[in-house]
């Protein structure tokens, strides 16, 4: 049995990128602006962005944390510019900060395995019991296990404001609410005491009506903007995402874009840039999902085509990659003890081993 993700990565001189497939619906509840309690499968309610959000920004903010053991800059550049290593050695030049990714999105690879549960926060810890949520989302990892994570926060639900203004025969009517939202996310749990990282950010909601004659076209679009810290307010070292998501529905067809933008700074400094999109289709009933990733990674140029397989109950991830114009295909299979093993080839001497961060 074969289960396909695909995933892209162009790893530019500013910008590589990645892809992931999947598909989202929410179960037991009608679209609302407003978190409530219960439980959403896939990745496209609002409390399953928050979670999906929340964690993969604060997991980027623990790999940047991570002890580095990443080749550097400058000998990326050395070996684009003298172009002397094969196919599978320049992967393995780019191997470590891929791995930085893949570790980040490993959980949510399999997106429509992915399920949110939120409830009333009825924690005693003096440090978690001011947030009025507890959520919990749970992903699969690349070896088909189910990982949860923990999110504590409170929304505050703001003013909402119309504005409407006619242009020709065109009225168009925009209606905009903003909620701010703060909280913890839990790392680490089941390695001891856990660590939680700082989130706090805000989620604007808009509902574009555009009316010309008897058309009228509908647009809802959201913006999600986090920031994660390891201390409250830390304006230093942290990882900023905005995520936006707009759906158009026109005569019975509907398009929804999505885009996750990631931003690491240190010392105060931009370091690294990372997007995460994806688009779906509904027409006539079909639904079609495209996702794709961009990253900064070194001097290195390369695309990487993912796909997760599962044979005789083993779970591997498959990568075709090309990189400076070299091609190729490597594996990853996550290993008992956590960390994971590149196949470069089948000389083991060609593999690669690097650790997991947080589960």
């Amino acid at each position: 049995m074969m289960k396909k993700i695909c995933f892209l990565a162009a790893a530019l001189a500013a910008t590589a990128s990645l892809a992931l497939v999947g598909c989202g619906d929410k179960a037991g509840s009608a679209h609302h602006d407003d978190t409530e309690t219960g439980t959403y499968r896939g990745i496209e309610s609002t409390e399953s962005i928050y979670g999906l959000a929340a964690v993969t920004t604060a997991k980027l903010l623990a790999v940047n944390e991570a002890p580095a053991a990443s080749v550097s800059d400058t000998e990326l550049l050395a070996f684009t510019a003298e172009g002397t290593q094969d196919a599978v050695g320049k992967a393995k030049t780019a191997a470590e900060d891929f791995n930085k990714y893949f570790n980040i999105l490993d959980t949510f690879l399999d997106r429509s395995s992915t399920t949110t549960v939120v409830e009333d926060n009825a924690s005693a810890d003096a440090a978690l019991a001011g947030y009025a949520f507890k959520l919990t989302i749970t992903g699969r990892n690349a070896a088909g296990e189910d990982v949860p994570h923990t999110l504590y926060y409170s929304e505050t639900k703001g003013e909402t404001k119309t504005d409407s203004r006619r242009d020709d025969d065109e009225t168009v009517t925009v209606t905009s609410t903003v909620y701010t939202l703060e909280g913890v996310v839990e790392m680490g749990a089941g390695e001891g005491a856990p660590v939680y990282y700082h989130m706090q950010g805000t989620r604007t909601e808009q509902i574009i009506t555009e009316t010309e004659g008897r058309e009228t076209e509908t647009e809802q679009r959201s913006t999600l903007s986090l920031r994660a810290s390891a201390a409250a307010g830390d304006m230093s070292d942290y990882v900023e995402l905005t995520h936006t998501q707009s759906t158009e529905e026109e005569t019975g067809e509907a398009e929804t874009e999505a885009l996750y933008t990631y931003k690491t700074y240190v010392a105060g400094r931009l370091v690294e840039s990372t997007s995460v999109e994806f688009e779906t289709e509904t027409e006539h009933g079909e639904q079609e999902t495209e996702y794709t990733v961009r990253f900064l990674s070194g001097a290195s140029r390369g695309v990487y085509e993912i796909e997760r397989e599962i044979e005789n109950g083993r779970t591997e991830i498959a990568v075709k990659y090309s990189i400076d114009g070299a091609t190729g295909r490597f594996v990853i299979v996550k290993n008992a003890d956590g960390t994971y093993r590149y196949k470069f080839s089948d000389n083991s001497a060609d593999d690669e081993i690097f650790r997991d961060f947080y589960d």
